[in-house]
């Protein structure tokens, strides 16, 4: 691992605009970190964030393995994390509540959803969605990813008491704004554009903000690409200065030289 670097990016995401950190989701291929890495990645991250709030993700849909996940980061570092992120994990509303209960009594902190079936292969109706979180003031927000995100926004805005957040990069930030959405997840590598846009929302230039998302949805599209995505992200924080290496780890595909003309155009030019 690249502590190091790590560490310069989250401190660079903070300063572009980002108010919390996720750690240790479908970006930072967790399935090729060990327990041990998991650990230093959240400690490193913690250290760097200050007040910002860091979030560490649990991304096992077996309910006992994300118990003992989330129970090793709590303990382990303790008080340094605000909330864990879970997936869907079930589509099941009753089973999905039990496992939404069971990993917030074992590590007594906020939850955070992640609706991302694309990643999981897990589907939830909204209705069923709807119910599995009804009542569970520990259930802080909602990352909503199943498509159309807008709509599935719309229907949750009004029958869940937390917030509803984007993602996809932000390319339907307005759009989900729009639909009852607070804010946005996203990893790209202009998250400084984002935190833009949210604040021309916020100050009622809805125009405004959807001009800056179609000024870089280009971007979005190749940086969110199936496959290689994580490969280019990471080569075009290198070429940015901000990490030292771009290497990713098996099985995520790596960087190739024929994305090269691509992330030339978009600015990011030869390091």
């Amino acid at each position: 691992m690249d502590e190091s670097s790590l560490r310069t990016l989250a401190r660079t995401l903070l300063d572009r605009g980002c108010t919390s950190l996720v750690c240790l989701g479908v970006l930072a291929e967790p399935a090729s970190l060990s327990a041990t890495e998991k650990i230093e990645v959240l400690a490193a991250v913690s250290e760097e964030a200050g007040s910002a709030p860091v979030v560490a993700t649990v991304m096992s849909l077996d309910r006992t393995a994300a118990v003992e996940e989330a129970r090793e980061f709590t303990d382990t570092l303790e008080g340094r994390i605000s909330a864990i992120m879970v997936p869907v994990s079930h589509s099941d509303d009753h089973t999905f509540r039990e496992n939404l209960r069971a990993v917030h009594a074992a590590s007594g902190l906020p939850l955070i959803i992640q609706d991302l079936p694309k990643a999981t292969g897990v589907r939830i109706e909204t209705a069923a969605l709807i119910k599995a979180v009804d009542g569970l003031e520990f259930v802080q927000a909602i990352k909503c990813e199943a498509e159309p995100t807008f709509e599935r926004i719309r229907h949750l805005a009004s029958r869940v008491n937390c917030r509803l957040v984007g993602g996809f990069g932000g390319i339907g930030l307005v759009d989900d704004l729009r639909a009852g959405a607070t804010g946005m997840a996203a990893g790209i590598s202009r998250p400084e554009v984002l935190a833009q846009a949210i604040h021309q929302w916020q100050s009622g230039d809805e125009r405004g903000a959807s001009s800056l998302i179609a000024g870089i949805s280009g971007l979005i599209n190749l940086e969110t690409q199936q496959g290689p995505s994580i490969a280019i992200r990471k080569e075009h924080w290198r070429r940015q200065g901000v990490i030292e290496h771009a290497g990713v780890r098996p099985p995520t595909i790596p960087w190739s030289a024929a994305f090269d003309a691509h992330s030339r155009f978009y600015g990011f030019n030869q390091a």
